[in-house]
């Protein structure tokens, strides 16, 4: 790792201004979009292993088969139903010991008190993850700037310029280093979500690997089995699961409509490849740009492209049974958009639906379990 300062080889310009970096740490950095707690982590893997990773790879196995079901009453949201923990901290935490990095998240109340401890880590030679950030205000986002917001996006730091009153950063689905003004990162950085960050939270990584990816992969993989097979409470697991499947036909009449649609709107925002509902909700005549698998396509991918490497049996077999998953989770997805939309009503179709996913699930995390 190298602080080059003040002079470089990269420059980028932006709004017909060049600038030149005062603090830039020099990383490859690797496109791998919707994955963005995660990409800027896995930079760092790649960088101290040189390994090659599948899409998605920290983040899969950290988030998938860690199915929940949840009663909350109290919240405007009366039922909680997620195929996998897309919490950033929840996913730091269990996967951090597995692949070895050290992790700490420092909270600021103001923008001052967080960009000073973002620079210092810069200064000392080490990227720092932000975020979570609003999107809103991230201005290569072309389609979101200024038109939607969504709080919960992350990048990698690796550089800044007090002058020209900027960062230089690495974001998982753009290939090149982009600057974030100041005061767009003010805005953008002052957000809060649950489960992910409070407002101006800085994440600092030490990485100190010491496995491979086929290791990093059987021990995740391991832990997720004996997670979903054996749940230790009853609202997680194969046996939230089960619990969600026996109440589902009885959840249209016991809520009110309003709260019956937004469990529904819920739960398919979450299959997406990032949390967001498919267009047809939105009222957008247009293909959807992120696929609705809940993460099975995704495990699916990495268990094929892994298991053809190490000529893993197990792992190929695996990813028949989450892709033979992907396929019925789109098909929830479509019975619920069209019932939301007004277009036909097989809700009464889901308990079946939702049944043949646990069973494709149960059986792809037996195999990962022996």
């Amino acid at each position: 790792m190298r602080v080059y300062s003040p002079v470089i080889s990269m420059t980028e310009t932006t709004g017909g201004f060049k600038f030149m970096p005062k603090k830039l740490i020099k990383l490859k950095h690797h496109l791998d979009d919707y994955e963005c707690m995660w990409n800027g982590i896995e930079d760092l893997y790649i960088r101290d292993t040189g390994e090659k990773l599948p899409q998605s790879f920290f983040f899969s196995l950290s988030s998938f088969g860690s199915f929940c079901y949840m009663k909350t009453p109290k919240s405007d949201l009366k039922r909680m139903i997620v195929f996998g923990d897309g919490r950033t901290k929840q996913m730091y935490e269990f996967l951090a010991p597995i692949v070895g990095f050290e992790y700490k998240h420092y909270e600021y109340q103001t923008f001052e008190q967080a960009i000073k401890k973002a620079k210092a880590e810069i200064d000392a030679g080490h990227p720092a993850v932000l975020g979570a950030l609003d999107m809103y205000h991230l201005p290569y986002f072309t389609k979101l700037y200024h038109e939607e917001h969504i709080p919960f996006h992350y990048i990698l730091m690796v550089g800044y310029d007090d002058d020209a009153k900027c960062i230089y950063l690495l974001d998982c689905g753009r290939q090149e280093v982009k600057i974030l003004f100041y005061d767009e990162l003010r805005y953008a950085w002052n957000c809060s979500y649950p489960g992910l960050s409070k407002p101006n939270t800085v994440c600092t990584v030490r990485m100190n690997p010491t496995k491979n990816k086929y290791q990093i992969a059987k021990e995740a993989l391991t832990q997720k089995s004996e997670m979903f097979l054996n749940p230790p409470v009853g609202f997680v697991g194969r046996r939230g699961f089960e619990k969600f499947i026996q109440e589902l036909p009885e959840l249209k009449s016991e809520l009110t409509k309003e709260e019956f649609h937004n469990i529904l709107t819920n739960m398919v925002m979450f299959f997406g490849t990032v949390p967001t509902v498919p267009n047809a909700l939105k009222g957008i005549k247009e293909p959807d740009e992120v696929s609705f698998d809940g993460g099975f396509d995704k495990i699916s991918r990495i268990l094929l492209e892994l298991g053809k490497e190490c000529g893993n049996e197990v792992w190929l077999e695996a990813a028949d049974h989450f892709g033979e998953g992907a396929a019925i989770v789109s098909e929830i997805t479509d019975v619920i958009v069209a019932y939301l939309t007004g277009a036909n009503d097989r809700i009464v179709e889901l308990p079946e639906l939702f049944k043949k996913g646990m069973e494709i699930m149960t059986d792809g995390f037996i195999l990962l379990g022996k």
